[in-house]
């Protein structure tokens, strides 16, 4: 048998609490939640909770203070192998679909066959040179996860068992702008889900980037009604993924491809959506920092939960080269998370950090995070264990 497949779902600003096997009695996700039951469950951080630094992390294997890209538009380190290139380089077959949100194209760094490629100037599809990467030269039209996971699915289809494959799976959900079709969209019209435990009317300072378009995307104060209905379009938005995940799974069982593919979910980094008085992810909490992964596959234990495990996202690609039985490049510095599923080590990491432009810095254990706002010298503590939503600022009793 060939080596395993790869099946990677990346969403942009799910966060982790929005998975309803997983604690959330208020969303409706049986795909993920099957997903969940039949394999295992990880939390781990993003270093910098922003889209291209994010991906970044997870394409290179380092964090995006050793990758060169900190922020939107700075590159990644060229020295360093991507994940796609030794994935090619092992003998696999690698295909990109939907978002690309770093320099380039997907088919520079790695893959040899791309569909549906959102570029980040997709706006203006004939000022930019990527009208030669579109579907027979013309603009695809329909919703962008049933498109993305439509192209998933037809690749499906053609893949060869002789050879093993890598598919990157980007959807667009749930960022805003937050257009689920029907029925989702009205999914939670009567019954929105609840305000978070940590909602707030204003975030109890100047964060150092509170006018950032993200946070724009709500009045000031927070007011409830307004947070609760992005909320329910937030979570129409996962629930209308959700569905069609499902169905790119059906095809995967349906192509006999099931039982040699691991299937990966996660998203580049979480989102606030009212926790905290935040609307954006541009923060270091966990409910923006910390994002969702499952991994489900042969040889992957069922029903393991390593919420204890500290990580990084950046130790997905050596984790993902431990699984296959591939070399991990040497520009690598992630840590496999495969000890820690095979019950050896309770933990990839002592200590973590992360970073927001200028604006934050992060460190924390396994129980205790600081977070610094070095524009104001403040300092935030805060004990997971005891207080997992962060609403008891320890420091504030300290000063």
């Amino acid at each position: 048998m060939n080596r395993p497949n790869v099946l990677l779902f990346i969403m942009d600003d799910q966060t982790s609490q929005t998975i309803g096997a997983l604690g959330n009695p208020h969303i409706s996700t049986p795909s993920l939640d099957a997903l969940v039951g039949a394999g295992c469950w990880l939390r781990p951080y993003t270093t910098v909770p922003v889209c291209q630094p994010a991906r970044a992390e997870l394409l290179t294997g380092r964090n995006a203070f050793q990758n060169g890209c900190r922020w939107f538009g700075e590159p990644m380190d060229p020295e360093i192998t991507l994940l796609p290139q030794a994935l090619a380089d092992a003998g696999y077959h690698c295909c990109h679909v939907g978002k690309w949100h770093n320099e380039g194209h997907p088919r520079e760094k790695g893959y040899h066959e791309t569909w549906r490629v959102f570029p980040n100037d997709l706006a203006e599809p004939y000022i930019g040179h990527w009208q030669a990467y579109r579907e027979n030269g013309k603009i695809v039209i329909g919703h962008s996860t049933e498109l993305f996971c439509e192209a998933t699915t037809e690749f499906l289809h053609r893949a060869t068992t002789t050879q093993p494959w890598f598919c990157y799976c980007a959807l667009l959900s749930p960022h805003d702008p937050r257009t689920a079709p029907e029925p989702w969209k009205s999914m939670y019209d009567r019954r929105p889900p609840p305000l978070p435990p940590n909602y707030m009317p204003e975030h109890p300072f100047d964060n150092g980037d509170m006018m950032i378009r993200d946070e724009r995307l709500a009045g000031f104060p927070r007011r409830q009604e307004e947070v609760l209905r992005h909320r329910a379009d937030y979570y129409a938005m996962i629930s209308h993924h959700d569905h069609s995940i499902g169905q790119v799974l059906h095809a995967l069982d349906q192509t006999g491809q099931r039982d040699n593919t691991l299937v990966v979910f996660t998203s580049d980094h979480g989102l606030a959506v009212g926790c905290h008085g935040l609307m954006g992810k541009e923060n270091l909490y966990e409910h923006s920092a910390r994002v969702p992964l499952i991994l489900q596959g042969p040889g992957i234990p069922v029903g393991k939960r390593c919420d204890e495990c500290l990580c990084g996202h950046y130790d997905l690609m050596p984790t993902l080269m431990e699984y296959l039985g591939v070399e991990a490049p040497t520009t690598s510095q992630g840590l496999s998370y495969m000890p820690v599923l095979r019950g050896e080590i309770p933990t990839v990491r002592q200590t973590l950090c992360a970073a927001y432009r200028d604006c934050m810095r992060m460190a924390r254990d396994g129980r205790f995070k600081m977070i610094y706002y070095p524009h104001i010298g403040r300092t935030q503590l805060f004990d997971t264990l005891s207080d997992p939503d962060e609403t008891n600022d320890r420091m504030t009793s300290w000063r």
